[in-house]
């Protein structure tokens, strides 16, 4: 590892704090970037808050436009980044709702996040209502609970088989 990239992976560390130090401790801590992750923090053009990531899907390159960024306050960590938060959650929609054993694997608890940030910004939405997060929320997200193998599917609309 070269010393900007150690210098680079230190800096990515102390921003993702304390709670999230999982990735960097597996040596996983590029898992998650969108592409082009070796210039993922050049300036954002459509970014206010200063914490996004461009993804190749240009639906999810939004910003949450708040300073600081949403993904800094409490209530975000504690809805959208805790295990047993998250965890209950997961048991409420998929047990009870659709009468299935709730899976705790990495795609769920980012699944979850997702939904839990959703329900907190906009309220419930509805079936075939679907908004994308935030670009910032979704590099978050992934940091905490990354992908094993680094492949995410990315935001889905209620038409996605006719997006395609």
């Amino acid at each position: 590892m070269s010393t900007d990239e150690l210098r680079s992976s230190l800096k990515a560390a102390i921003a993702a704090g304390p709670n999230n130090m999982q990735p960097f401790i597996t040596g996983q801590h590029s898992t998650g970037e969108p592409s082009g992750s070796s210039n993922s923090r050049v300036h954002v053009p459509w970014c206010l808050c200063g914490n996004c990531r461009i993804y190749d899907d240009p639906r999810m390159n939004i910003c949450c436009r708040q300073r600081p960024c949403i993904t800094s306050k409490p209530e975000f960590r504690n809805l959208c980044l805790r295990h047993d938060v998250l965890e209950v959650a997961n048991i409420l929609n998929w047990s009870y709702q659709f009468n299935q054993e709730p899976s705790f694997c990495m795609s769920k608890f980012r699944n979850q996040a997702y939904r839990n940030f959703i329900l907190w910004q906009h309220g419930r939405l509805g079936a075939g209502r679907r908004t994308p997060v935030p670009a910032c929320v979704c590099h978050t997200v992934r940091m905490r609970f990354p992908q094993p193998d680094g492949q995410y599917t990315g935001y889905h609309s209620a038409h996605s088989d006719s997006d395609n």
